[in-house]
């Protein structure tokens, strides 16, 4: 289930529990967490429609597993159980950060609940946390094996190939007319760049890697440089590959 798909049914499920559908926002919800079994945010808006005490219990318990330092979750748990909320929080000490062992702190991350520091602790939608609790979470999306980057590269050459050779021509049929040869670079560039990207994702099966978008970018305008400035029109062919540059790497980035 891609991240697209995860949104609608987040929006599916939250109208579903505000229009009074209490069965249906139930399933929508289910069905993110069977994907999604982390997900903290849905589990927390799941509960208010959860009326099985020992269900519920399991839910707060499961977020506290996640996020130690869950503050709405601690005090819903306490409430739950009957503990006071006082004796569940833990008491205010000073820490001193993990990266930094010499910096005083009373910030933790909320997942894995190491002390850090604020040049350590990342704001996320739920809370600050540890910058390697936050790789670990966007590791989650890059899927490509080494193959697919490997297949992506070769498209990447590919693509600059014939990026590089449709500016050339580009500059050498339009490059005479002057303003026109500028406005035809500046709007053909972006879908040619785009599409390039499109050849590239689409020999990985859309699946992504770290810092590959990057990388399949400088190989591709490196190449498309390199082809399309032996057309002699510097300024036209720089204007085209500096817009294509842009939607590629963009697209790439999706």
């Amino acid at each position: 289930m891609d991240d697209l798909t995860l949104v609608n049914l987040k929006k599916q499920a939250r109208i579903a529990a505000a229009t009074g559908d209490v069965a249906r926002a139930r399933q929508l919800y289910q069905r993110i967490l069977a994907q999604t079994p982390d997900d903290v945010a849905v589990i927390m808006d799941m509960l208010p429609l959860v009326n099985n005490r020992h269900e519920k219990q399991q839910h707060l318990e499961h977020v506290l597993q996640i996020q130690p330092y869950h503050d709405e979750a601690r005090a819903a748990l306490a409430n739950l159980t009957g503990q006071s909320t006082t004796a569940a929080k833990p008491a205010v000490e000073i820490l001193y950060c993990y990266n930094h062992p010499r910096r005083e702190t009373r910030l933790r991350c909320n997942k894995c609940g190491r002390p850090i520091c604020t040049d350590c602790a990342v704001r996320t939608p739920v809370g600050l946390r540890c910058k390697a609790c936050v790789r670990q979470q966007q590791d989650k999306f890059y899927t490509a094996t080494p193959a697919d980057q490997f297949k992506g590269l070769l498209m990447a050459v590919l693509g600059g190939i014939l990026l590089g050779v449709a500016i050339f021509f580009l500059v050498k049929l339009l490059g005479r007319f002057g303003i026109l040869s500028f406005l035809a670079a500046f709007f053909l560039g972006p879908p040619l760049g785009g599409g390039v990207a499109e050849m590239v994702r689409r020999s990985m099966k859309r699946r992504r890697a770290r810092h590959f978008a990057l990388w399949a970018s400088i190989v591709t305008i490196g190449i498309a440089t390199i082809i399309s400035l032996l057309s002699g029109g510097m300024f036209v062919a720089g204007l085209a590959l500096f817009t294509a540059a842009g939607a590629l790497y963009a697209r790439l980035n999706v």
